[in-house]
């Protein structure tokens, strides 16, 4: 990787003051800077020692033909060796000076712009290489967005550059114009091929805008579940950027603020908690398994008579689903596996089955799925 410096002049009248380009380039298109840019001058207005030496040419002196500065001035096309006397040199005319000087810039120019638009593909390529070796880096700290409209414009800018996965957990309600405000990017990345998950509170089947976003949603391949219990709020896009709530020291949380981190570790840890609350949820696909009871407030289903399961029992048919083992699920809920195959075979007596695949599709249909 070569370092390369473009100097660019200002206004002729205000001096030999500098705009210096700096761009770091990929190895494969690497220029050499006195090779490949030596017509553009480091400025338009001519040194003491060039001025000295283009007057003594005006006046037509024999000069020295291995003076650097001669040298450089016939490189530079100002001055040209005098064909009728040998040792002395004529000036080029001023507007094709300035001609010359002008495509010297463009080039330098040129050459800028295609190291700048490189440099995105190059730091690609060096993030996969710290991958390949385990290396993640993480920037420290985390910003707070202290405005609804600071919020929205980084979630916004996350949401619509994520390249693969969007994970988003909303406990709370959702207003319909913010809903119908964010379907058309939701819907944008989903189509673009975004794995996009999203968590709301069961309660929310019984918001008639929600189950339009989820429908829509759905249908673009977008994957949506329901969970009856307290979660985080969370946004992660590509396991790279995270917005979560702004927490006081009391537990309550700041309204229309949010905490945004590039901290690849606490992306992780977002991303590990939200997939925890993912295998506890619902699936919610509208077209097979939508309700929304009239006149029923909080979102809690109809349940005839005395619920079959336990809680415990519930917990352990989500893990079933998820497709965890009887010790895995055993070590969450701090139990022996020996119990959960007891719960298991106790609740599969009560409904009279025979095998666990006949308890899992009746969990699937059961309303007491929705049960925390």
């Amino acid at each position: 990787m070569a370092l390369v410096k473009v100097v660019l002049p200002f206004e002729r009248d205000q001096g030999p003051r500098y705009c210096v380009l700096t761009h770091f380039m990929k190895r494969k298109h690497t220029l050499k800077a006195d090779q490949d840019i030596t017509t553009a001058p480091n400025t338009s207005r001519l040194t003491e020692a060039e001025l000295d030496i283009y007057r003594r040419a005006l006046r037509g002196e024999q000069l020295d033909p291995s003076d650097p500065v001669l040298t450089e001035l016939i490189g530079r096309g100002i001055l040209l060796p005098n064909t009728h006397d040998v040792g002395t040199y004529v000036p080029t005319s001023y507007t094709y000076v300035e001609s010359q000087l002008t495509a010297a810039v463009q080039r330098a120019l040129a050459q800028a712009t295609e190291a700048m638009a490189g440099i995105p593909a190059h730091v690609r390529e060096l993030e996969a290489e710290q991958q390949r070796y385990n290396h993640c880096p993480s920037p420290a700290g985390a910003l707070q967005l202290t405005s609804v409209p600071n919020v929205n414009a980084e979630t916004i800018r996350a949401i619509q550059t994520a390249e693969f996965e969007i994970l988003t957990a909303q406990p709370g309600y959702r207003r319909p114009k913010v809903l119908k405000g964010a379907l058309p990017r939701d819907l944008e990345a989903a189509q673009r091929g975004v794995a996009v998950r999203t968590i709301y509170r069961t309660s929310g089947r019984m918001n008639a805008t929600q189950r339009e976003w989820v429908g829509t949603m759905t249908r673009a391949g977008a994957q949506v579940r329901t969970l009856n219990e307290d979660f985080l709020r969370l946004i992660i896009a590509d396991r790279r950027h995270a917005f979560f709530e702004v927490y006081n020291e009391d537990g309550t949380v700041q309204p229309a603020a949010a905490w945004y981190t590039q901290d690849r570790a606490v992306c992780a840890m977002l991303a590990a908690h939200f997939r925890l609350q993912w295998e506890r949820a619902d699936p919610w696909v509208p077209e097979a398994n939508d309700w929304a009871p009239e006149g029923r407030a909080g979102g809690e289903p109809e349940l005839q008579g005395q619920t079959v399961t336990t809680k415990m029992q519930r917990t352990i048919l989500r893990g079933i689903v998820a497709g965890k083992n009887h010790k895995t699920i055993g070590k969450g809920l701090d139990v022996s596996e020996r119990t959960v195959t007891a719960q298991v075979a106790k609740l599969r007596n009560a409904l009279g089955f025979e095998t666990v695949m006949q308890l899992t599709h009746w969990w699937a249909t059961s309303p007491e799925r929705l049960l925390p």
